[in-house]
């Protein structure tokens, strides 16, 4: 079953969200941008990222 993760990532212009599967997390994890990462459950990972930059914020430092 396919885990989807919602990753906060610094961007050109501060923190962008972006949403990963488990199938592609594995290529991810040795980057070094990666702020935070948020498990999705199945009704959240059909949300679009707008949605779910609201329900997960980008943890202030």
């Amino acid at each position: 079953m396919t885990e989807w993760y919602l990753v906060w990532v610094e961007g050109l212009r501060g923190p962008e969200p972006q949403k990963w599967s488990s199938d592609g997390l594995w290529g991810q994890l040795g980057r070094q941008d990666i702020i935070v990462r948020f498990p999705l459950t199945d009704q959240e990972a059909k949300l679009s990222l707008d949605q779910l930059a609201k329900l997960h914020p980008v943890p202030l430092e």
